[in-house]
């Protein structure tokens, strides 16, 4: 199972970051190919439902429920989606440190079927775009 995983310290409070990363409603600001909306009805916790329209595979469009399935404001979050293809959870880690918040960011993708094998080939595709959604999510918080 591939993890990708960046680290970033951002301006502002724990409790403001994690408000805007981990509700999905706002993927549209640092991922620029994804846009989601709440299925469910608020507040946002575990059980919540995520739908969210993506094309980051081949600019193919592909449309994934993500599910919280850990809650724990500020801190912690993490979200699921399970497709035919694979499985994913993005972990979002907040802690404070002596110049702002840290914020990690964590994807771990389980492949299924054929995809076991050829998802070796997609490590580079996964990099690159964990590396710009972070680039993308210190622009809009604030690099600190």
């Amino acid at each position: 199972m591939p993890i990708y995983s960046r680290t970033i310290t951002v301006k502002g409070d724990i409790e403001s970051a994690f408000n805007f990363v981990a509700d999905f409603r706002n993927l549209d600001q640092w991922d620029t190919a994804s846009t989601a909306q709440l299925i469910t009805n608020e507040p946002i916790r575990e059980g919540s439902i995520f739908k969210a329209k993506t094309s980051f595979f081949n600019d193919r469009e592909m449309i994934i429920d993500y599910e919280v399935i850990e809650w724990g404001a500020p801190l912690r979050a993490s979200l699921k989606a399970d497709t035919k293809n694979f499985t994913l959870i993005d972990t979002i880690f907040l802690s404070a440190n002596s110049r702002g918040t840290e914020l990690t960011y964590t994807v771990n993708v389980k492949y299924k079927g054929i995809f076991i094998i050829v998802g070796l080939f997609f490590g580079p595709i996964w990099t690159k775009l964990m590396n710009t959604q972070i680039k993308n999510l210190e622009a809009v918080l604030g690099p600190a």
